[in-house]
């Protein structure tokens, strides 16, 4: 999937998307689930490919209505990836689902982006939450202390979307 936002555009690769969906709360019982996303930048371009992504690890804390990422393993995945390939892979945002129709990023949504902007000290941030029928996807600029709404997708077209591709 590639979103256009700006002057940029900004490709999810069908993994992404895989993962997500086994996480959408669509059952009563279904906890929020989540991990980061990791990806690069076009150098000629700015254009960002999302590539890699983590699901939730054992240290992890989940419940109906909350996600908190404490496992180490997450930034472990991250800082081998970028390791191994000289640099070239950066840590781009979260992803975390929501017992919701249409998701909405929640107080304690923009207090986690916003404590997570300010240990990178500064940078742009992507974040997705998936909820039962949409996704939704921010982008939270650290410095500008700001966060966009860039698009939601309705999970069908994401879908429809993937079968063509896969």
């Amino acid at each position: 999937m590639v979103i256009e936002y700006g002057d940029k555009k900004i490709k999810f690769c069908n993994n992404i998307l895989q993962v997500i969906q086994k996480y959408v709360q669509s059952e009563r019982k279904s906890c929020e689930a989540g991990g980061i996303l990791i990806g690069r930048e076009n150098c000629g371009n700015s254009n960002l490919i999302i590539e890699f992504i983590t699901e939730p690890m054992t240290a992890d804390q989940r419940s109906r209505n909350r996600f908190l990422r404490k496992d180490k393993s997450h930034l472990d995945f991250f800082k081998k990836l970028y390791e191994e390939n000289e640099g070239v892979y950066g840590y781009m945002g979260e992803w975390h689902t929501h017992p919701e129709n249409i998701p909405q990023y929640s107080f304690i949504d923009s207090n986690n982006w916003k404590k997570i902007g300010k240990e990178m000290k500064g940078g742009i941030q992507y974040h997705i939450i998936a909820g039962i029928q949409e996704v939704g996807i921010w982008e939270y600029n650290a410095v500008q202390k700001r966060i966009t709404k860039i698009c939601s997708i309705d999970w069908k077209g994401i879908l429809k979307e993937n079968e063509t591709i896969i």
